[in-house]
């Protein structure tokens, strides 16, 4: 016969959600493959298992006897693991559950009811949208059913009625939401909230430590159903998510942060409270929104996922175009081509972020500028193209894998050892023989010609061909990070610095870095550069780009010039970290592909 629980401690509440993380981890996979709500990004699983997993490791790394105390450290650990739009909301859910908590040392059925209750309306509040037929309804219909009845009932039956009501929340789903009755699927967050209160229900009425083995998540599964559905969802292509820490300790204004940023894209959540906070967007200006969110604290972690890769199990299978993170071109035509990036790894001292992934530029470069270690960057391993490839693979006939010049980085060899591991004759690699816009130029090109239905060997010829005529011109505004690099000398720095000289850039045709000379003013090296660009182009039928490095005003006045002389447009995008480093802040460069003879 299983005995009565009457009130949970903190070691009963560490025990029971270390079992309801188990059973979530367990079912990730079923979860990732019915996942189809608000994006079908074939990761809801994936999600909730690394939330859980995070707050339950925290859990285990130190005895809380207290229910108050060890709600608040699962609550931390969550807050501080969340991923995607599912894991926000729970750790949201369990900071309100905490917080009703607080200080207690043990609570009874009618107490934890409350504090149910509490942490499902918390769990509302941290949606900008709220939507029935979710996890939020689960949720809502187990706290309710907990605290339905006050007649000192134990805690195992008052949870098996709450599991049931949670079942029943669950099936009721598909006539909430159209998209899940149409895929013939439950909601897949409401699902692992009901496969975590299973898991509570069997921990208590075992009254024993359940095996918790900290496996990582598996590779996201591809639904099995995805030929059935509709289209791609491309209104908004990357899954943001910043944790942000107030600087002084003070609380960050939750209402202002959702106002901010809340016009960027959509499934707003914010989660946490007071100085910490846990934001998730689905967005098409991933580091705009990372920047935003910097504005009201130190950002100390962030994710962006490219959920468009990820919902490509869906699409009509064509070839991809991946490139690496040192590649420049404006985010709404990066996501209109179907980029895939990956980024390389940036290292400060011990210190070690992925481009354009975890640190807003904005962070990375006051790192830089307030440290005087010397800023690397490394290739991405193989290993990481090979995963990338082999996924691609699976809905697409082949791969075209653009990448910085050989001759300035090891991207290009990681790419093409990848290639020749997975399959050589489906994978093409490309070395652009350029950077930053001057490789953002041939991604162009060769993503316009697979819309327009090339061959992976058609693509592969006109990648050669279209590089040649490809070349970028810059201005250097300043030395002090290619003095740090120990790419020039001190005291040539110091002598350029003193007769207030600008330094011009020029490429050769392996798209190795030379000296351009130099002009009397940055003004004058800016009308150099210029001359030199249309010069190069050919005609007006030349294309043209502009990369800044912390100048958006100047970029501007010359792409505004630059237009006067050519036919389309000329975008002006922001250097990335990479390269950045290795020009320094306030460099200008035009990247042109010269027009046809």
């Amino acid at each position: 016969m299983t005995a009565m629980v009457r009130s949970l401690d903190g070691t009963v509440f560490s025990r029971v959600l270390r079992a309801g993380a188990l059973a979530v981890v367990r079912e990730q996979e079923e979860l990732n493959r019915i996942n189809v709500f608000p994006v079908r990004d074939a990761d809801t699983g994936a999600n909730l298992a690394a939330t859980l997993k995070a707050a339950a490791a925290r859990l285990g790394s130190a005895a809380h006897v207290e229910v108050g105390a060890a709600a608040r450290v699962a609550a931390e650990g969550a807050l501080d693991g969340a991923r995607g739009n599912s894991g926000a909301i729970f750790a949201q859910f369990l900071h309100g559950l905490a917080a009703a908590m607080d200080k207690r040392a043990a609570v009874d059925v009618r107490e934890f009811a409350a504090a149910a209750r509490r942490g499902a309306e918390s769990a509302y509040t941290a949606l900008a949208e709220p939507r029935e037929g979710t996890i939020l309804t689960v949720v809502r219909a187990w706290a309710h059913e907990l605290g339905r009845r006050d007649d000192g009932e134990d805690f195992i039956d008052s949870m098996h009625r709450a599991v049931q009501a949670a079942r029943d929340a669950l099936a009721n789903t598909p006539r909430q939401l159209e998209v899940l009755a149409r895929s013939h699927v439950v909601d897949a967050g409401g699902q692992g909230f009901v496969y975590f209160v299973e898991g509570l229900l069997e921990a208590l009425r075992g009254g024993h430590e359940v095996a918790w083995t900290p496996s990582e998540a598996p590779p996201h599964g591809l639904p099995p159903f995805s030929d059935a559905h509709e289209e791609v969802d491309e209104r908004f292509r990357f899954c943001s998510e910043a944790l942000v820490v107030a600087d002084d300790g003070r609380e960050i204004p939750r209402d202002d942060l959702r106002a901010a940023v809340g016009t960027l894209g959509e499934s707003l959540v914010v989660a946490g409270g007071g100085g910490r906070l846990r934001v998730h967007l689905h967005t098409n200006e991933p580091q705009l929104f990372l920047s935003t969110v910097a504005e009201f604290g130190t950002v100390a972690q962030s994710k962006v996922d490219d959920m468009v890769l990820q919902q490509l199990a869906g699409r009509e299978a064509t070839i991809a175009v991946v490139s690496d993170s040192t590649t420049q071109l404006p985010e709404a035509e990066a996501f209109r081509l179907g980029l895939v990036t990956v980024p390389l790894t940036l290292s400060l001292g011990e210190e070690e972020y992925l481009d354009g992934v975890d640190i807003t530029l904005e962070s990375y470069i006051e790192k830089l500028t307030s440290s005087s270690v010397v800023p690397r960057s490394s290739q991405p391993a193989s290993s990481d193209f090979a995963a990338l490839y082999q996924r691609l693979l699976e809905y697409r006939e082949g791969v075209v894998s653009i990448h910085i010049a050989g001759a300035m980085s090891g991207t290009v060899q990681s790419a093409r050892a990848a290639a020749q591991q997975v399959d050589p004759g489906r994978v093409r690699v490309v070395d652009a023989c350029s950077v930053s816009v001057g490789t953002g130029l041939l991604v162009r090109a060769l993503g316009e010609a697979i819309a327009a239905g090339a061959t992976l060997d058609e693509v592969q010829a006109l990648a050669e061909r279209v590089k040649r005529d490809i070349t970028i011109f810059g201005a250097v505004r300043s030395l002090d990070f290619a003095v740090r690099g120990g790419r020039v000398s001190p005291r040539l720095a110091k002598a350029i610095k003193l007769l207030r000289l600008s330094a011009l850039i020029a490429f050769d045709e392996n798209g190795r870095a030379r000296k351009g000379g130099v002009a009397l003013s940055f003004d004058r090296a800016m009308a150099t550069i210029v001359k030199r660009a249309l010069r190069y182009a050919r005609g007006r039928g030349a294309q043209m780009m502009v990369v800044h490095s912390g100048d958006i005003v100047t970029a501007e006045r010359v792409a505004a010039v630059l237009r006067t002389q050519v036919d389309g447009d000329v975008p002006v995008v922001r250097a990335g970290p990479v390269l950045t480093t290795h020009v320094g802040l306030g460099t200008i460069s035009i990247a042109v592909r010269r027009a046809p003879q």
